[in-house]
C-alpha cells in the first residue's frame, strides 16, 4: 500500500503537535512504527508533517471519522490504512487528542 501524504501537505493548514518538544527520535519512531503496521511512504519528512495535521484537525475539532475521510480522498490508503494511520499519529503526536472516551455511560434518572 502506498501513502501519498504530498497532496494533504498540500492542502494542510498549519501544523501543531501536542508534544512541546517534537523531536526527531519521535519522528524515527513514528516512521519505524508506519513501516511495522505494513504503511509506506515516499518521504519521511511529509509523513510525519501529515500525522502532525491528523492532530491539528482534531485539536480544531474534526471528528475522527472526517479525518479518516479526508485521509482517504487524499492519500490512496487502502483498507484499514488510514484508521491506522491516524491511530499511529496520535500515539506519537497528540495522545490525548485521539484517545477513547472511557468515562462511564451516564446513567437513565432513577438507575
Amino acid at each position: 500500500m502506498l501513502l501519498s501524504v504530498a497532496a494533504m501537505i498540500g492542502t494542510a493548514a498549519p501544523v501543531y503537535a501536542d508534544d512541546p518538544d517534537p523531536s526527531p527520535t519521535n519522528d524515527a519512531s513514528f516512521l519505524k512504527e508506519m513501516s511495522d503496521a505494513g504503511l509506506t511512504y515516499h518521504d519521511g519528512s511529509q509523513a510525519v508533517a501529515a500525522a502532525k495535521n491528523v492532530c491539528d484537525m482534531a485539536n480544531k475539532g474534526t471528528s475522527e471519522s472526517e479525518i479518516e475521510k479526508k485521509l482517504q480522498d487524499v492519500n490512496s490508503f487502502s483498507g484499514n490504512g488510514a484508521k491506522k494511520f491516524i491511530m499511529l499519529a496520535a500515539k506519537s503526536y497528540c495522545p490525548k487528542q485521539l484517545e477513547p472516551d472511557e468515562s462511564p455511560a451516564p446513567k437513565a434518572p432513577g438507575q
